[in-house]
């Protein structure tokens, strides 16, 4: 059993499934792992070959031989996913359909797009974004840009361009700083 280790998150991939994308693997390309309809009753899985595209968006994970590209969107409703191969790839995703949108996993959402996706970006240039107040009834969300963001002129550009659209993905809101 293959095991990736995603935050609180695994998933597993048999030894047969793994066996078989080995054999199936194509050069310069990896798995891309994401969920079409998340939470919804139709939601669907969808795996496929792609190229290595380093976005915001895409983790990708060296699985020994292979690369797996998960959609950063996707990783709470992969979560226990299970990968097996008999002739063809099965695929048990018990979270796939779950309704995980609530409340406190949108902010739990909000938190992790901010602390890996969002600073990491931004510490490039010695900035930090903080939560200074979130009204999830009104859904206006205020920030703060620390560090050196705080006085550049590109903190307007930065909120535009990179915050919002990562964070729209999500839930729209109303960002203020």
């Amino acid at each position: 059993m293959n095991i990736i280790n995603l935050s609180n998150y695994k998933i597993f991939f048999t030894d047969k499934c793994y066996i078989f994308f080995i054999k199936n693997n194509k050069k310069k390309m990896g798995y891309k792992i994401y969920i079409i309809n998340k939470g919804l009753n139709n939601a669907k899985l969808i795996i496929y070959y792609s190229l290595f595209k380093k976005n915001f968006f895409n983790k990708i994970i060296k699985m020994k031989k292979i690369f797996i590209i998960i959609d950063i969107l996707s990783i709470c409703f992969l979560k226990n996913t299970c990968f097996h191969y008999n002739k063809k790839i099965f695929i048990n995703s018990p979270n796939s359909t779950k309704n995980v949108f609530v409340e406190n996993k949108i902010i739990n959402k909000i938190f992790f797009l901010i602390k890996f996706i969002i600073n990491k970006k931004i510490i490039i240039h010695n900035g930090i974004i903080k939560i200074n107040k979130f009204d999830f009834k009104k859904k206006n969300m205020y920030i703060l840009f620390l560090g050196n963001c705080k006085n550049c002129s590109s903190s307007t550009f930065t909120l535009k361009n990179f915050i919002i659209k990562i964070l729209y993905k999500i839930v729209k809101l109303k960002i203020i700083y």
